[in-house]
């Protein structure tokens, strides 16, 4: 999914989304906002192509990565705009920004020519040296099918390297490649064999028979009608010498000479930037790369007269207008590389449709019951079939359909999510979990009869398994034709502005405090009392810039010809992975259909403890078979959602969640689909919260501009928060198709021509008048549909993970215990840290015992607890669950939650996995010197296991622990047992109990037993400082003081400069709110610590407790900060 910012200023929308509070609708004027947005106008880069003709033939885009400084969309306005005639983008072995360079040029009306220039023989990837090794080679391709080659050619290489950024080119296979004529091969820079070769003699008669050698070389490997003697000038005082022999040896073969730039940015003015992204690659300053830069700016793009100037007729004969001529012959429409699906294997007698059919009506049967029994299903069934064979898609879905199956296959929790939720097909196949017939959804938002290009549709695979899922596609597909999508990786303001810091030579610590300067989502600040105005420059003008590739979330690509002639792929850095050269914005407009696996750690976690129950309550529960709406269970999940007992579950532990919750009040499953959509950016941006919550609670009367909209907009009380609303508007109220209806959301949701929104907007007027509507409230209609269309949430979006929120939910009610050792192996995921959620638990009454080197396993387990569920036993002294039994804690006796090894700092999965392998092997340790010996883990990670209470099995408090690990180290098998010096322990004090709290932090990063705050509370209590339970009943709007944890500091782009902290002490939750001149005038203590005391305001609202700070102050205990900022 993706937003665009509309043409209405924030503050107008919820003015344009409350029905008839403010009367007729307000138009909205385009401000500078909508100015800078509009897209240039294609005409005013347009320059009529000059004489003499020109084409430069070797040019790198920032693609080239920390070589190339202009993007390609900047090189292609700068040749138009010097009436070049044709341009070829040449990036480093590869064509990551084709796609863009294509789309840039199509109104540029310049010859496009696709090369790229391949690094032969180097040792290493280019990044981290001066000048890396090795040579260049310079390939033009001739038109469609030279490019495929090419492209095939740079991928077969990328793969032979075994590594990334280390392709190895064989130059038999290059010559193979290129035996019909399809490629034109340059001389090149001064990286190219021929000018090594010259050079490397001094410009003398025994370099330029050097360079003939290297020259006949590649005239044997690629035809001498193939090779041309590239001539460059960069007012080098050598350049006029070096272009007179190398035409002179052009001469002597009968080669023609074509001049080029060899270009790197696009105007004098990148220079800079040019020299800066040299020393990021080669990871030096500017000062230690300063032998290795050119010393002017003259690698740009120059018009045909600069260069006929250069490279005058009488002394390079046609080097100049001959570039005109090859890019004429060497261009060609890109839409000739035409990639297509596979065809899905079907049993023999069936077509893809017929076999789709099939196995829809299959699984409707098991999910619909018959025809009879579901007839609206069915028929609408028959009709998304139809409109899936109509648009030739049901290869697509068969594919899917396969995954699927093969999520089912290997046990694997899978669903499809998003817009796919609106078929019945898609649930009937297994593919998603949402019953779009039940719930209403429309049809036409995942794919519409006049769509162009195939639906999209997200799977959602448990994180832990999604590799099995990707090595499925591999093989079933082959590697050569299915691969996953990259993600370019720019550079963001606060990495731009260290890099610029430190290539202009400032030192580490210095660079720390400037880049801590940045927010989150802030951009590179136009001034600053702090930092240099040259490096806040050159910061600005790399923020955006790629840095290099990385790779999609979850994107792959599969193709029915070998993906390598479209685009090269390349090893990722993870095992096993490839990864094509172009994202998903590329991929879609070069028409490859992507397919997102996308993993979730919840539906991981869920299937853990769904495991978890089954072997320690002797109940096997499925994903959906859990109690719904009307069951008793149900009733007691709403009643914790409602007092936003939720940490922990998916999608609504959130801050502003958990402040929404009681005012919601949710009370059945749509109301979580609501509170899903509503807590979103675009909601929130576009002012629907307050008005839906307002009339939720009575405050405000629920109004539609037109009967007609009642039953579209009745279940969000006259609030529209879903796109697929904005459709069913236009339906009811101007009489829309369905698949016109679609058009409209997309013309409103995306960069749109005017000529297409005001035929719609007419349309959509006519039809209102036709069913009564006036032309006033019909305005008023357009104009909330319009102000909408950035901001909605697909609502069988929202279905789907509102279903995923109720399994958790359910889970963390009922079976506690195994919920939490299910997030707890699941890590890193979620909005809470594993010491958040294991103080949450310990207030549920669950007891959660510490890592234990006999007794724990790898992961979190579940064990018997030392006393009985609810005696109060899960929260240890100091927290609220030992005065009261908690109010949603679980009426099914709960296990104790027993710490994993992996949990302890310096042990990792790996060695966890080994020490309990053993364990399992030899029995269990015997005491501290059998644990060294038969593990032999190192001083550090005993040290932690010490410091966990991990030895207390043996006898051992903490300090005899330690003493014990340190002296015994480095014991093996051929020490004689009880030898080691040192292992008598002297009389040590045992820790505190604060002490025990700090080391269980600082080993594993939780605390099983007892919270850091609950040391303190008596000291707070005599400071007035109010526990996080009690402010529930404290008096609004009372001044009060609260201490705590910070667990969050969150700063959204939407809340115009307010802060937002989320604490935590031994009896709860504490949401502070941090105006911004609060906020900034505090912030320094606010970041640097973590642990405060706020002074402030209480505000409580429909049941949502909030503190509004006042005064921010550090709170005096020691821990470490492990805050989860700016998320």
């Amino acid at each position: 999914m993706s937003t665009f910012n509309p043409v209405i200023p924030w503050r107008e929308l919820e003015k344009r989304l409350t029905w008839g509070r403010y009367g007729e609708a307000v138009p909205a004027a385009p401000g500078p906002e909508a100015a800078a947005a509009a897209p240039p106008d294609p005409e005013s880069r347009r320059s009529a192509k000059l004489d003499p003709p020109y084409a430069e033939l070797h040019a790198h885009s920032h693609f080239s990565f920390l070589d190339g400084a202009s993007s390609p969309a900047e090189l292609v306005a700068e040749a138009a705009r010097l009436g070049l005639h044709g341009l070829a983008v040449t990036d480093h072995d590869g064509f990551a920004g084709a796609m863009q360079y294509k789309q840039a040029a199509e109104d540029a009306e310049l010859a496009t020519v696709f090369g790229a220039e391949l690094s032969l023989e180097l040792t290493a990837a280019r990044t981290g040296v001066t000048d890396p090794a090795g040579s260049h080679l310079l390939v033009l391709a001739r038109r469609a099918e030279g490019y495929r080659r090419l492209s095939a050619a740079i991928g077969k290489a990328q793969l032979a390297g075994q590594e990334k950024g280390k392709p190895v080119y064989v130059l038999d296979d290059l010559a193979e490649a290129a035996a019909d004529g399809d490629w034109t091969i340059l001389t090149g820079c001064r990286k190219g064999t021929v000018r090594q070769a010259l050079e490397r003699h001094g410009l003398t008669e025994a370099g330029f028979e050097a360079a003939d050698a290297e020259l006949r070389k590649l005239m044997d490997l690629f035809g001498d009608r193939n090779v041309l003697i590239e001539l460059t000038d960069h007012d080098q005082p050598l350049d006029d010498a070096r272009n007179r022999l190398l035409a002179r040896l052009a001469a002597r073969h009968g080669l023609p000479t074509v001049a080029t730039g060899n270009v790197h940015y696009a105007r004098p003015a990148d220079y800079r930037l040019h020299t800066a992204m040299a020393a990021l690659r080669a990871r030096r300053t500017l000062a230690e790369m300063d032998g290795w830069l050119p010393g002017a700016p003259t690698a740009y793009l120059r018009s045909g007269a600069e260069m006929l100037a250069r490279f005058p007729v009488h002394e390079f004969g046609r080097a100049v207008v001959r570039s005109a001529e090859l890019a004429a012959d060497h261009a060609f429409d890109f839409k000739t590389i035409n990639p297509q699906l596979p065809d899905y294997p079907v049993p023999e007698g069936h077509t893809e449709a017929s076999w789709l059919r099939h196995l829809t009506y299959l699984g409707a049967a098991q999910r619909y019951g018959s025809e009879s029994e579901n007839p609206k299903a069915y028929h609408q069934i028959a009709y998304e079939l139809d409109v899936i064979e109509q648009l030739k898609f049901p290869g697509y879905f068969l594919i899917v359909y396969d995954i699927a199956e093969f999520c089912r296959a290997q046990g694997i929790l899978a669903q499809g999510r998003g817009s796919a939720a609106n078929s019945a097909v898609c649930f009937a196949l297994g593919i998603t979990s949402v019953d779009s017939v039940r719930h209403g959804l429309v049809f036409e938002r995942f794919l519409s009869p006049v769509r162009d290009g195939p639906p999209d549709i997200d799977v959602d695979i448990e994180a832990g398994r999604r590799e099995d899922v990707i090595q499925h596609v591999y093989a079933k597909y082959g590697r050569d034709r299915a691969a996953m999508v990259c993600n370019v990786i720019t550079y963001r303001a606060r990495l731009a502005l260290r890099d610029s810091a430190r290539v202009l030579g400032y030192s580490p610590g210095t660079v720390d405090a400037w880049a801590g300067t940045i927010g989150p989502h802030e951009g590179v600040p136009d001034g600053s009392e702090e930092i240099p105005e040259q490096v806040l420059e050159l910061a600005g003008r790399l923020q955006r810039r790629p840095r290099h590739l990385g790779i999609h979330n979850g994107g792959m690509v599969i193709v029915d010809r070998p993906l390598a002639q479209v685009v090269p792929i390349e090893w990722a850095r993870r095992e096993g992975r490839t990864v094509l050269q172009w994202d998903k914005d590329d991929c879609a407009a070069a028409g490859l259909v992507k397919f997102d696996l996308l993993g979730l750690g919840m539906l991981g976690a869920i299937h853990d403890a769904l495991d978890l129950i089954a072997e320690h309550h002797g109940t096997r529960l499925g994903l959906h078979d859990l109690p719904q709406d009307g069951d008793p269970e149900a009733d007691a999940v709403y009643a914790m959602i409602q007092d936003a007992d939720t940490v922990g579950v998916f999608q609504i532990e959130s801050r502003a969640q958990m402040v929404t919750l009681p005012r919601l009040k949710p009370k059945c499953f749509y109301d979580l689909v609501v509170e899903v959509a509503l807590i979103r950016p675009g909601p929130i941006q576009g002012g629907a919260v307050h008005p839906y919550l307002r009339r939720r609670n009575g405050d405000e009367e629920v109004t539609y501009p037109h009967p007609t909209l009642e039953p579209v907009l009745e279940r969000t009380l006259g609030v529209v928060l879903f796109q697929e609303q904005a459709m069913q508007m236009a339906i009811a109220a101007a009489g829309f198709s369905a698949a016109e209806a679609d058009r409209l959301r997309q013309a409103m949701g995306s960069k749109r021509s005017p000529e297409r929104m005001a035929e719609l907007k007419e349309r959509l007027m006519a039809g209102m008048a036709e069913r009564g509507i006036t032309p006033e409230t019909g305005e008023d209609i357009y104009a909330k549909l319009h102000a909408f269309s950035g901001y909605g949430f697909p609502e069988s979006h929202s279905v789907s993970m509102a279903y995923i929120v109720w399994c958790s939910c359910y889970l963390k009610r009922y079976y506690p215990a195994a919920f939490t050792a299910a997030l707890l192996n699941n890590q890193p995921m979620g909005f809470y840290s594993p010491g958040s959620l294991v103080t949450d638990v310990r207030r549920h009454g669950v007891q959660v015992k510490r890592v234990d080197v006999n007794a724990s396993g790898a992961k979190a387990t579940l064990q018997s607890p030392d006393k009985p569920y609810g005696s109060g036993s899960g929260s240890g002294s100091g927290s609220g669950s030992d005065r009261t039994r908690h109010r949603h804690a679980s009426p099914i006796a709960q296990p104790a939650v027993r710490l994993g090894l992996s949990s302890v700092r310096d042990l990792g999965d790996d060695a966890a996995e080994q020490v309990v392998a053993e364990r399992t092997a030899g029995g269990p340790f015997t005491g501290v010197e059998d644990f060294i010996v038969r593990t032999g883990l190192s001083r550090s990670t005993l040290e932690a296991l010490a410091t966990a209470g991990a030895f207390g099995c043996f006898g051992l408090d903490r300090r005899e622990a330690l003493w014990t690990a340190g002296a015994l180290a480095g014991t093996t098998a051929g020490h004689l047992p009880g030898t080691a010096p040192g292992t008598t322990v002297p009389q040590l004090d045992p820790l505190t109990p604060v002490e025990v709290t700090l080391a269980d932090l600082w080993a594993t990063g939780t605390s099983p037993e007892d919270h850091p705050i609950g040391h303190l509370r008596w000291r707070l209590a005599m400071r007035g400082v109010t526990p996080a339970v009690e402010l529930r009943t404290a008096r609004n709007r009372s001044l009060v003081r609260v201490a705590g944890l910070v667990t969050h500091r969150q700063r959204p782009p939407t809340a115009h400069g307010t802060c937002f902290l989320s604490m935590e002490d031994e009896t709860g939750l504490i949401n502070v709110i941090c105006p911004a001149p609060v906020w900034e005038a505090q912030r320094k203590v606010a970041l640097r610590y973590g642990a405060l005391l706020i002074h402030g305001t209480l505000e409580r609202t429909d049941g949502a407790v909030n503190v509004v700070a006042g005064r921010i102050a550090r709170l005096d205990v020691v821990v470490p900060d492990r805050s989860r900022n700016f998320r």
